[in-house]
């Protein structure tokens, strides 16, 4: 099948697909605006429509290659990330001291991973121990659409479930529960291009048992961090990322950078560069 033919099923099998939706609601009295005419449900003539849907439903799958394991396994991601994001925004009560911290480059090992993901797929042998700039595109040298669709490949492959973890951040995450606070992972991973990022990434903080309460996706984190708990309920934030730092500083928060090759630049007076996770506990204690 060429991609124009892919491309003209799938959006008819769309459109029938909303066809039939539509008279799934004919079986039904589903007009609130009108006054209850008493029509009964034929449960048969329910059945047979919600039939129809499903048979398009599996005929778009097969358009588009999708077998039933990847369905089973990705319904019970996607039913993963619903259940968290319930408890995060229902149930979770923000109201004690919170703790911000970034996953890639502070408790997941990133850029190392991309890097030598890279070197796998093109025989390469970059070194992440030279990286003395986040931007990977310029870092690497390859042209801009070569990264871009290593970028994609590694991202929609779901390399993410499998980044080793950084060493003493299970430990971290563990005292930080010990000692009372709400952990939030606060990330710029694009979950709004790749929206299955949210699954790899609780996949991983599960495999690896790295405890945390919620986990939120945005780059512009220091407005975020507003936002959602204001400035008072911070207690500080953790990132490798010395733009992020110094935003997240900006907005009000008191900042550790984790020293890195690549953030070695100025700071703003309220970012504290550490070694290691266990450096950040130890000031917290004093």
């Amino acid at each position: 099948m060429t991609p124009e033919q892919r491309q003209w099923w799938h959006e008819k099998y769309t459109l029938l697909i909303n066809k039939e939706l539509m008279e799934v609601l004919d079986e039904t009295e589903f007009k609130p605006h009108r006054k209850i005419t008493g029509k009964k449900t034929v449960r048969s003539n329910l059945t047979e429509e919600l039939v129809d849907v499903f048979k398009y439903f599996m005929c778009l799958c097969q358009v588009h290659g999708v077998t039933a394991e990847e369905l089973m396994e990705e319904y019970h991601r996607k039913s993963n990330v619903v259940k968290q994001r319930f408890f995060q925004e229902r149930v979770l009560k923000y109201d004690g001291k919170i703790v911000g911290v970034d996953i890639d480059g502070v408790l997941a090992d990133y850029p190392r991973s991309f890097i030598e993901f890279v070197n796998e797929q093109l025989g390469t042998s970059y070194d992440y121990r030279t990286i003395t700039n986040y931007n990977i595109v310029e870092q690497l040298g390859l042209p801009v659409e070569e990264t871009t669709r290593l970028k994609h490949l590694y991202r929609d492959s779901g390399q993410k479930r499998f980044i080793p973890v950084i060493e003493g951040a299970r430990q971290f995450l563990d005292e930080l529960k010990y000692m009372g606070y709400i952990v939030v992972l606060l990330t710029s991973r694009p979950i709004d291009k790749y929206k299955r990022i949210f699954a790899d990434t609780q996949y991983w903080l599960v495999e690896n048992r790295l405890h945390y309460d919620a986990i939120l996706f945005d780059e512009a984190k220091g407005e975020r961090l507003v936002k959602e708990f204001g400035k008072d309920k911070v207690e500080f934030f953790v990132d490798d990322v010395a733009g992020f730092a110094n935003g997240i500083s900006e907005a009000g928060f008191k900042c550790y950078l984790i020293d890195k090759t690549y953030n070695q630049v100025s700071l703003r007076d309220n970012v504290v560069r550490v070694a290691t996770l266990k450096e950040v506990l130890d000031i917290e204690r004093k």
